[in-house]
């Protein structure tokens, strides 16, 4: 039997009886319908030798069906009605999603989910879908700007997968074959742990209809859990890789807070007044005062049972030191807090943008299934901002006193610069 929910607003949640989870939200005024389907599955998922296996199954699905055996075919009856199809690989979520004009919205639906149940998986489109990935993390590990972010995930969260590029390495992706996708698929590629995210001017019902005609006979199995972060760090660490390149490339970075920790609202606001947007206390000293960087900016990930607190920025190789120094200086700062005034405008950026946001049927559609598909459960964008209104002054002080430490800081450089003592002493807090 079919059990059906109502999350709070104009969510819906409807539970197949094979565990598949269907997520709906009519949005009348718009032209377009978003579908997104969620796998509970990523990069952190794969032991050592499957790294990137995620990564280039993905890739596969885009391939070629049984019943669209011409890739083309794939691409093209979604481009043809001028809508968008796309997928991306997380650490903790595979996602395929596309947005079409409401008319196809049939078709479409039919198409993802052919490409889920039915893709072929030919040695000859492996084969060169291996050399595509290849040349995509060749091309990654070319850019200062990614390089940096890698190394920075080695150190937070060294000897895990999470502290592995996503696509994996040469050698995984050489190494994986066939039937470890066939594998893969059989675990993780299940009704239990899919989440069909559908937003836009469409019926909830309808939706419903379509998604169970489409997906009943599903057989569902029980997928494989992730892997737990047990590392706790314990002092400072800088890496250093020299480049000739006309920017140094920085990350300063900490050991943040998980998904489900209800202090995950505060630190976000710390990172939304140190470093998110053009009025935050980054950008205004060292570009607007100092014009040390062009860009400058933090931002936080939050995992199942990890998370982290970090800062970016390119400068020119002859002010690296003052740079660090700076933002160092600014994160002392609001380790002591911020002002109530201050605290008050970055909860207006942040109900602002997710308002803003919901405008879009891609954005409700990943809104509504990235959290289904993490948490088991949907807030609406009030229930959030109701969250975010609810932090003080104390709280923000509070974590970032927890969170902003010496001995759990971590900074990656890429570029022409050798000054690892120099560097070194400035890493204090």
């Amino acid at each position: 039997m079919t059990t059906i929910t109502d999350a709070p607003q104009e969510y819906r949640k409807t539970t197949l009886p094979n565990g598949l989870r269907v997520v709906a939200c009519e949005m009348p005024h718009t032209r377009s319908v978003s579908i997104s389907i969620f796998i509970g599955v990523g990069s952190r998922y794969e032991e050592g030798e499957e790294a990137g296996l995620s990564h280039f199954l993905e890739h596969l699905l885009f391939k070629g069906t049984k019943n669209r055996p011409d890739p083309v075919q794939i691409s093209g009856a979604i481009e043809g009605t001028g809508g968008m199809l796309n997928a991306g690989t997380e650490q903790e979520l595979t996602v395929y999603w596309c947005k079409v004009a409401q008319p196809h919205f049939d078709e479409s639906l039919d198409l993802l989910v052919d490409m889920l149940r039915n893709s072929l998986f030919e040695q000859d489109s492996i084969d060169k879908e291996r050399m595509v990935i290849l040349e995509e993390l060749a091309m990654i590990n070319d850019y200062p700007g990614a390089r940096v972010d890698s190394l920075i995930d080695e150190m937070l969260w060294p000897e895990h997968p999470l502290g592995r590029d996503i696509g994996g390495t040469k050698e995984s992706v050489t190494a994986i074959t066939r039937q470890m996708m066939l594998d893969h698929m059989d675990t993780y590629y299940s009704p239990s742990n899919v989440v069909i995210s559908i937003a836009g001017n469409i019926p909830p019902a309808e939706v419903v209809a379509k998604v169970e005609e489409l997906c009943a006979d599903w057989p569902t199995a029980s997928p494989n859990g992730w892997n737990p972060v047990t590392h706790t760090q314990s002092e400072s660490q800088l890496r250093l890789e020299y480049r000739k390149t006309e920017q140094v490339h920085l990350t300063v970075a900490l050991p943040g807070l998980g998904l489900q920790d209800p202090d995950r609202y505060a630190l976000d606001l710390l990172s939304v007044a140190l470093g998110e947007g053009m009025s935050s206390r980054l950008f205004v000293e060292l570009r607007e005062k100092r014009g040390l960087a062009y860009d400058v900016h933090s931002g936080v990930s939050h995992f199942q049972d990890t998370g982290a607190f970090i800062i970016s920025a390119g400068v020119d190789p002859k002010r690296i030191y003052d740079a660090v120094e700076t933002i160092m200086d600014q994160v002392r700062e609001v380790r002591d807090g911020i002002p109530a005034d201050e605290l008050e405008r970055a909860k207006q950026l942040v109900a602002g943008r997710l308002m803003l946001r919901m405008e879009d049927t891609r954005a409700v559609s990943s809104w509504m299934g990235g959290q289904e598909a993490l948490m088991g459960d949907m807030m609406s964008v009030d229930e959030v901002v109701h969250q975010v209104n609810l932090v003080t002054p104390e709280e923000v002080q509070r974590v970032a006193g927890e969170i902003l430490n010496t001995n759990r800081l971590n900074m990656a450089v890429v570029g022409p610069c050798r000054g690892r003592k120099r560097l070194e002493k400035l890493l204090r807090l």
